[in-house]
């Protein structure tokens, strides 16, 4: 398949306004829903008294935990079917009236009875009950390979620094929400959610229920980053609940401040990092981390797990420990593990360029990790030294010295550079395309699009298999009706679905070929299969100019059209032959102003290696904004918790900063070619690459302006000024 620059298949239907959210389902009869929050953050309900409620107008239906004892226990709906008060703002019922301003004042006129208990609001109130948790997300806890602490102490140079993150809130544009009702014992469920088939899977073990019951539809979702999914579905079954007991539709939408505490967050981090060199090449690597999880569950981001991977050393030992507290559940966000992790890392390697005397691109060409340190298995592919050498250029980082340092105006400006990567993994999935008589082709696969071009890459794989113009094709996703596909997330939809339909339409590029060279009066008549080609809507010959309309091969073999569905496995992590890894290499220049204490990120260079590069324009666009998220989380990005209440401060885009327009610097993006023959269709996940490594690039960047090392996130004027 060779890349080209497609604009997105929905962009004029979202423009124009024709792309119906879910959200914006209206059924006839339909009930709206509010909730009722707890105002401690620890605690036990102890009751609940609605008659005030059920007498003013439009009043419908209230659901709380007595409502939820009916359904399955699991943990995705254990917030709902208990009364405990976990966090300040945790729902403890649900209210339904005929229209919003009805439900909200009902949800009001509920009289609650809350006892209140002490409460850990602060992470560092309770790092004495830090504890070791199994696993964080697929990977050990801890790891150890060679002896560290010998290693540090045998080490010409050691740099052992500190460093933390702070909590960050997903906020995509389209709030999370749900439409949904019973028809006959079944359910449709219309829901902003990552994960159309998680969703029906968690909705059938919660009402005990036949899959084949219950219609998950998502077709259009305004952003995600990890927060459309588990920790949505306690209050979409509330909603649920309240459309069986009401006999109506319900819809329930969060409101803005409702989600900094209902849909998860990037968990708080602290890091002791250690770096051990001998002769300018590590010898020894230390990373212990201490993160927040919630009362209620557990979440560990993967925070150390890619030290161990991104450089050569012999003893490197990591280690993740949590914390629990009365605030909201962390859970992945865009670059999870990833962008904590290499602001640690990045940001010490630049500590060591400057301890070593070596230039900090210089070190960690010399320390590049030629296989997987950890399984010792091969890369499958790895263009990290070329990322390198093609972002140093374009950058223009040989000239550092002679920029860097520099006042222009009030700005003093500096350079800095980090390192990227990301696993390259994948998800079963299934897809399904019908190609009709007159040359259309319709491609069906079950999973979402959460804005990051699902719908044209599907498109674009199956047209490019056939020939056809993209004008000829019809995606059909985010329905639980259709064949099952991967969660959107962990950049692994491409990859998952690239492999599917490939499979799918080699199924009908060989039944159209057997039916062209088998007609005697067919112009391929008798011509080598592997001769031919599909291009421009026609079966053609390669060497020669022989060809054939599809229409008129499908009138003659196949009047009622042809279809096929193909099929991927997920990554066998246990059994793989080589690991698979997108790796990025970022420059970075800001400016700061010296005497009010601003950061200017001024222009950003990044070259990147992910594999087949399936849509460039797309691409280019998913790692721009990646980088911008990381521009956020460097600079921008905060949320509060207020010590004594456990209430989130400052719960809007007034107070929780995010970048803007102006924000922006000028981005030159360079994809390296990669040819993975390991990997099935040959592709990598992007879209997590921008988002980790750019956070390091800014705060070294800062330290090259003002000389001053700042070691947490986020980056605020007080930092520069101090």
């Amino acid at each position: 398949m060779n890349a080209a620059s497609f604009e997105r298949y929905e962009g004029m239907l979202k423009v124009t306004g024709q792309a119906r959210y879910e959200g914006e389902i209206i059924p006839e009869g339909m009930l709206h829903a509010a909730l009722i929050e707890s105002s401690v953050a620890s605690g036990e309900l102890q009751g609940l008294d609605a008659s005030r409620a059920a007498a003013l107008p439009g009043f419908a239906a209230i659901v709380t935990h007595t409502d939820a004892a009916s359904l399955k226990p699991s943990a995705a709906n254990a917030l709902i079917r208990e009364t405990a008060v976990h966090f300040h703002g945790q729902p403890v019922a649900l209210v339904a009236a005929d229209t919003l301003a009805q439900a909200r004042e009902a949800a009001r006129a509920v009289q609650v009875s809350i006892t209140a208990k002490p409460a850990l609001t602060q992470m560092d109130q309770a790092l004495s009950s830090a504890y070791s948790p199994a696993t964080v997300g697929r990977f050990p806890a801890a790891s150890r390979r060679g002896d560290s602490s010998k290693a540090l102490d045998d080490a010409e140079h050691v740099v052992r620094n500190h460093y933390v993150t702070a909590v960050n809130n997903h906020h995509p544009l389209e709030p999370h929400a749900v439409v949904c009702w019973w028809e006959n014992g079944k359910a449709v469920v219309h829901t902003s959610t990552q994960a159309v088939f998680g969703t029906r899977a968690v909705i059938a073990q919660a009402f005990d229920m036949q899959a084949a019951d219950i219609r998950v539809l998502a077709r259009f979702l305004g952003g995600g980053f990890g927060c459309k999914g588990q920790l949505w579905w306690p209050w979409m079954l509330w909603a649920m609940l309240a459309s069986r007991k009401a006999g109506r539709p319900v819809r329930l939408e969060l409101s803005r401040a409702q989600m900094f505490t209902l849909v998860g967050r990037r968990q708080e981090t602290a890091q002791d990092l250690a770096l051990g060199f001998v002769d300018g090449r590590l010898t020894a690597i230390e990373h212990d981390v201490v993160a927040q999880t919630s009362s209620h569950a557990e979440f560990s981001d993967s925070t150390a797990v890619y030290t161990r991977f991104l450089y050569a050393c012999p003893n490197v030992s990591t280690h993740h420990r949590l914390v629990r507290t009365n605030e909201p559940q962390p859970v992945p966000m865009r670059a999870p593990g990833t962008a904590p992790g290499t602001f640690a890392l990045e940001s010490a390697m630049d500590e060591a360029a400057e301890l070593t005397g070596i230039d900090p691109l210089e070190l960690r060409v010399r320390n590049f990790a030629d296989h997987d340190q950890e399984s010792g298995r091969p890369w499958s592919s790895n263009s990290l030294l070329e990322c390198y050498r093609v972002g140093a250029e374009r950058f223009g980082w040989a000239h550092r010295h002679r920029q860097s340092a520099t006042q222009l105006d009030r700005w003093k400006i500096g350079l800095g550079m980090a390192t990227t990567l990301y696993p390259a993994i994948r998800q079963a999935c299934r897809a399904r395309v019908s190609l009709s008589r007159d040359g259309s082709l319709l491609v069906q696969c079950g999973t979402q699009d959460m804005g990051s071009g699902t719908y044209t890459a599907l498109a674009q794989i199956a047209a490019d298999a056939l020939g056809i113009s993209m004008e000829k094709v019809t995606v059909e996703l985010g329905d639980t009706s259709l064949p099952d596909g991967p969660f959107s997330g962990g950049s692994q939809v491409t990859a998952s679905i690239f492999p599917a339909v490939e499979a799918a339409t080699s199924k009908l590029r060989a039944a159209l070929v057997r039916a062209a060279v088998a007609k005697a009066t067919s112009p391929l008549s008798g011509k080598p299969t592997d001769d031919l080609e599909f291009r421009d809507e026609m079966i053609g010959s390669r060497s020669s100019n022989a060809g054939e309309r599809l229409v008129d091969v499908l009138a003659r073999a196949a009047p009622d059209g042809l279809e096929a569905e193909g099929e991927s496995p997920a990554t066998d992590h246990q059994n793989l032959a080589a690991t698979g890894m997108g790796y990025g290499a970022i420059f970075v220049e800001v400016g700061v102003d010296t005497g009010l204490g601003e950061v200017r990120v001024r222009r950003v260079c990044a070259a990147f290696a992910a594999g087949r590069i399936v849509n460039p324009l797309l691409a280019r666009s998913q790692y721009i904004g990646g980088l911008i998220g990381g521009i956020g989380m460097a600079l921008h990005e905060q949320t509060v918790t207020d010590r004594t209440t456990g209430c989130i401060l400052g719960k809007s885009f007034a107070d929780y900063l995010v970048p803007v327009h102006a924000d922006m610097p000028e981005f030159d993006i360079a994809m390296i070619e990669e040819d993975d023959p390991h990997l099935p269709g040959g592709v990598k996940g992007i879209g997590m690459l921008g988002t980790a490594g750019i956070q390091a690039a800014i705060a070294n960047a800062v330290y090259d302006a003002i000389g001053k090392r700042i070691r947490n996130l986020p980056i605020r004027i007080e930092d520069c000024l101090a």
